[in-house]
């Protein structure tokens, strides 16, 4: 992939930043870029075969919740909000960092990144880039969301146009996503506070509540809810928006040096561990990052956000409210997942090939960093959940375990099959259906007990705690068979 788009832009370059390269050619290189990245990283086929998984996984939900009672309009809602996060999440793309790109891709030469030694504007480049990740996700991704709408409305000689609205309505809140992630990047390279950007996005959601409240915000969310008007004129700020933002970013901008204190050293004798060195720069790596130790736990407090108000759902629809401590024991273990990605994200197995260390040494380090930072990130928003939905004391306590021995396997599963890379999954068919297979195997039955028996019943609360223990034993094995695996593979290759 080296080159990728260096040599047609050297061809047509020239003495003038912009005069060599037609706005169309650029875009077709950039998309010839993308998919050469995914299909050599994923393979052509395992690539091209995820937004049908997309599609099957969508129409079948879709469908599920209808068959429960689901209110049609809440589905609605609910892949809005997932395309709008999806859209905050592509945002940052353009202004990811090498290094960060070459962890995941392997060594590359971006067109991105070549205006420095080729005659391109920088501004013109991320506008190009920006554009084509907005059409390249959105018919990739998107677009299979949208098959949604035919299992909310059924199969008529209008699903074709029905879809086709549908996908309009996604992918516009996508762009709005993409447009509100750059906004907040090009202003924060203008030196702007992170406290103040902060504070205007708490402002403007507390400002948008008084005024609309959930009509406003349904109406701008769902624009397949509003009139054309309202659709337009999103579209409209939304370009604005970008095209502002392009204006006012600074390519030249950087983070400003800080001098760190020797932490290194006396966080690896506080350890009483072994591989205490690897531990530490794993721990050290994720606070130096942008958002440091939190990140973790604002994720996990995201999750128990969004199962708090399917609690409140299930509630309104059936009458019943679940079991919480079985409940937010089971799904709370999911955040394992996004741990974990926080701690590789920001090195590679190739990095520790320079220390006398084995790759058994690497992935045994990270299942302890692992520990260390997952369990306070999930306790405190289990208390919160259990504190809040009354748990019963045998609820809470069964639920605690299955929290424990779920992360557990969760984590394994995960580093067994994604290894160092579990991004991956975001593009890897195969990869992200065995996960999703194995989640849930044990998710499923964990929420559908803790349905039926409500509180759960001295007999249940064995059965589930017996099964959480066994299934963090399995995490535990696939954990450490991992190391050798992937320590197979790597020499192989």
């Amino acid at each position: 992939m080296t080159g990728t788009g260096a040599e047609p832009a050297a061809r047509g370059g020239s003495n003038h930043a912009n005069s060599g390269l037609s706005f169309r050619r650029l875009l077709a290189i950039l998309f010839r870029e993308e998919w050469r990245m995914h299909t050599q990283l994923f393979g052509g086929w395992r690539f091209a075969l995820f937004p049908f998984m997309i599609a099957l996984l969508t129409v079948g939900a879709t469908f599920a919740l209808v068959e429960t009672g689901t209110a049609p309009g809440m589905i609605v809602s609910g892949l809005h909000v997932l395309a709008l996060a999806f859209g905050l999440y592509s945002g940052t793309a353009g202004f990811a960092g090498s290094d960060m790109l070459e962890n995941v891709f392997g060594r590359l030469s971006l067109l991105l990144s070549s205006s420095t030694t080729l005659p391109l504007s920088r501004r013109r480049l991320l506008g190009a880039f920006l554009l084509k990740d907005a059409l390249f996700y959105g018919v990739a991704f998107v677009l299979p969301m949208a098959l949604g709408s035919a299992a909310l409305d059924g199969l008529s000689a209008a699903t074709l146009l029905d879809v086709g609205l549908f996908w309009l309505s996604l992918f516009l809140v996508f762009a709005v996503g993409m447009a509100a992630t750059v906004a907040l990047i090009a202003v924060r390279t203008r030196g702007t506070p992170t406290w103040t950007i902060g504070l205007a996005i708490g402002l403007a959601v507390v400002g948008g509540w008084a005024m609309g409240g959930l009509g406003l915000v349904g109406s701008v969310l769902v624009p397949l809810r509003g009139s054309a008007i309202t659709a337009g004129g999103l579209a409209v700020g939304t370009l604005v928006i970008a095209m502002g933002s392009l204006a006012i970013y600074d390519p030249t901008y950087g983070r400003p040096s800080r001098t760190a204190t020797d932490r290194f050293a006396r966080l690896s004798d506080v350890l009483p561990i072994d591989n205490a060195p690897l531990v530490t720069k794993t721990l050290l790596d994720l606070a130096r990052s942008s958002g440091g130790v939190w990140k973790p736990f604002v994720s996990a407090s995201i999750l128990l956000a969004l199962v708090a108000a399917l609690v409140g759902v299930v509630d309104s629809i059936t009458g019943i409210a679940p079991s919480p401590g079985i409940f937010f024991g089971g799904v709370l273990g999911l955040s394992a997942f996004t741990t974990y990605n926080w701690l590789t994200q920001f090195d590679s197995l190739e990095d520790y090939l320079t220390y006398p260390v084995s790759i058994a040494d690497v992935f045994r380090a990270k299942r302890i960093a692992f520990v260390l930072v997952g369990a306070p990130t999930v306790a405190v928003p289990y208390l919160t959940a259990v504190l809040w939905f009354d748990a019963t004391l045998v609820d809470a306590v069964v639920g605690a375990i299955l929290l424990a021995g779920y992360a557990l396997y969760y984590y394994g599963l995960t580093v067994f099959i994604a290894g160092f890379d579990p991004n991956e999954f975001l593009f890897d068919a195969v990869r992200f259906m065995t996960f999703t297979v194995g989640v849930a195997v044990a998710l499923v039955p964990t929420l559908v007990a803790g349905f039926v028996v409500v509180p759960p019943s001295m007999e249940l609360a064995i059965v589930l705690g017996l099964a959480g223990i066994g299934l963090g034993i399995v995490g535990l094995v696939l954990s450490s068979r991992a190391g050798p695996r992937w320590d197979a593979r790597y020499r192989a290759e």
